[in-house]
């Protein structure tokens, strides 16, 4: 009802924006582990693309790697 008087509805809503900032917090350390999740696999898929490049290049050309082919 106000400032002076709680009555049920006031205890309803003090209820339910704690559970929704209990959910937002929750929904957010989920969506942080899933980005650094996905965040890891692309930068460790571009390490490893990037080393076997270097190392078919260093095989099946006379180019020392990847820099010597880009340089010429």
């Amino acid at each position: 009802m106000g400032i002076i008087f709680n009555d049920g509805q006031d205890a309803q809503v003090e209820s339910l924006m704690k559970n929704t900032h209990l959910g937002t917090t929750w929904a957010m350390r989920y969506l942080r582990i899933k980005y650094m999740f996905w965040s890891t696999v692309f930068t460790t898929t571009g390490i490893v693309v990037t080393a076997v490049t270097d190392y078919l290049i260093t095989k099946s050309t006379d180019h020392a790697g990847i820099i010597g082919w880009i340089l010429g």
